[in-house]
């Protein structure tokens, strides 16, 4: 076997969402800060994204964590997912520290005092609790987040006239009741959902004034919260509750009034596993606007050592994605 590529990875699953941590293979990166680092990966080794993160080594849903410098923290973090570059993702932030913990790897003080990460998004905290030594919950402090519209009303094809909020948790998100939509929210039914979160996508991102969206997260209520389902692409949805999508759905409730400060939010995936979330601080962004410090707690758990290789002879050293 003659190889030309070779990456260690630790994968995960943070509620059902996959996590691929890297931790060798990554040629150093330049810049100074983790967003440049992250443009430099995105501008000279994209093709690495796709040998990484596309069949046949993963699949529509993967996601990595790329570890990196970081001058203003303890660590530099940026993400990538199968099909685009993300700012900020709280599912795989909570993967990372998870595998960091199975391989003994974790700082010295983080049980007591945990770890700042640089992200593109900006500084995050995270802290775990531990059980007799062992990582039991990831907490993760994540970047200010906040409302960015109230009541849009759009008309989307096939599914009639629809109101949503916009709003940001690391990423900007349309949150909508899925009780506007006639369809089982249940995981039988995610392709339909797919479908119907790009069609408000497109709808929305066609409306001048407003942000433009990255993703739908659909909610439910339930006792004590929402249940959640955020659409990525046409054929991907977040199998976890979102981290960056409960921000942004905490920020929501916030500035509605319909979220006390530290009052418990149960945020619950299409498969019904929770994270804890809670809004801990209140903030102004730069421009004055009102913000939350919102609060995610969660746990991944490893899937996989692995070690990623690129034969020489390989016809699909890029691997490939169906749409």
């Amino acid at each position: 076997m003659r190889t030309s590529r070779l990456f260690t990875v630790i994968d995960s699953h943070t509620a059902g969402h996959p996590t691929r941590t890297v931790t060798a293979g990554i040629p150093a990166l330049r810049g100074e800060s983790v967003r440049e680092q992250r443009d430099d990966f995105s501008k000279n080794y994209d093709g690495l994204r796709s040998l990484l993160l596309h069949e046949p080594r993963g699949h529509a849903a993967m996601v990595a964590a790329v570890p990196v410098p970081s001058r203003v923290a303890d660590q530099g973090l940026f993400f990538i997912f199968s099909y685009a570059y993300a700012d900020m993702c709280g599912h795989a932030t909570i993967g990372y520290i998870a595998s960091l913990a199975a391989i003994g790897a974790l700082p010295e003080a983080f049980e007591q005092n945990g770890m700042s990460i640089e992200t593109p998004a900006g500084i995050v905290h995270v802290t775990g609790t531990f059980e007799a030594g062992r990582l039991t919950s990831v907490i993760l402090r994540n970047v200010p987040s906040y409302l960015a519209g109230v009541n849009i009303t759009i008309e989307a094809e096939g599914l009639g006239t629809l109101t949503c909020d916009l709003a940001y948790g690391g990423i900007m998100y349309a949150l909508v009741d899925a009780r506007q939509i006639d369809l089982p929210f249940d995981i039988d039914h995610a392709n339909q959902w797919c479908r119907a979160g790009m069609v408000i996508k497109e709808a929305i991102n066609s409306i001048t004034g407003h942000p433009q969206i990255s993703s739908v997260l659909f909610h439910n209520a339930i006792d004590g919260g929402s249940r959640h389902l955020v659409i990525l692409a046409g054929n991907k949805f977040d199998r976890s509750p979102c981290g960056t999508g409960t921000s942004a759905r905490l920020a929501q409730l916030h500035a509605r009034g319909e979220l006390a400060l530290g009052a418990p939010y149960r945020a619950e995936n299409i498969l019904g596993v929770p994270f804890a979330a809670r809004v801990i601080e209140l903030s102004q962004g730069a421009e004055g606007q009102s913000t939350v410090i919102p609060e995610v707690r969660g746990m991944a758990y490893i899937s996989a050592y692995s070690t990623l290789v690129l034969e020489a002879e390989d016809p699909l050293p890029a691997g490939f994605l169906p749409k």
